[in-house]
């Protein structure tokens, strides 16, 4: 197997863990995600639907991702969704007047700065992870191109 087969597939696995896990502690505990959801800065205007929609949002990502036909879209999905959530921190941290709920974080006893640097560190990893999934897609046609390119050159 290749180098980047083996990145790929690792990538796939700990975004899957990632999202796997989101989803799940948020469900066990779902009663407290939604109050901290309808009681937080900017996501109280989602009312009633969204703690529904986003746990909707990660399974669906894991679904995708677990998917070989869907993974580019659960790369590409998980990557926005990752980006929504760090501008999400971003503005708590630097622009609103007062730091709500921990309701966004991974894992619990996190803070708001750790959750940051977490998603940093996420976004590196799904960033890479479509790098080299876009990369394994377009090895097969590059070299089957340049055979045609050679044979071609050959011939004239």
């Amino acid at each position: 197997m290749r180098i980047k087969n083996i990145i790929s597939e690792l990538i796939i696995f700990i975004l899957i863990l990632v999202w796997a896990y989101t989803f799940a502690s948020k469900i066990f505990d779902f009663d407290t995600f939604n109050r901290q959801i309808k009681g937080a800065y900017l996501l109280s205007a989602g009312g009633a639907v969204l703690p529904y929609v986003l746990q909707a949002v990660h399974l669906g990502i894991v679904i995708m991702l677990l998917n070989k036909n869907w993974r580019r879209l659960g790369l590409l999905t998980s990557l926005s969704v990752m980006i929504l959530y760090t501008a999400y921190l971003i503005y708590i941290l630097k622009f609103a007047p007062s730091i709500p709920c921990s309701c966004i974080a991974v894992f619990k006893g996190m803070n708001w700065n750790d959750q940051l640097y977490f998603n940093f560190i996420a976004l590196a990893i799904n960033s890479i992870g479509l790098i080299t999934f876009f990369s394994l897609r377009r090895a097969p046609h590059d070299s089957v191109q340049t055979t045609y390119n050679l044979t071609n050159n050959q011939q004239g």
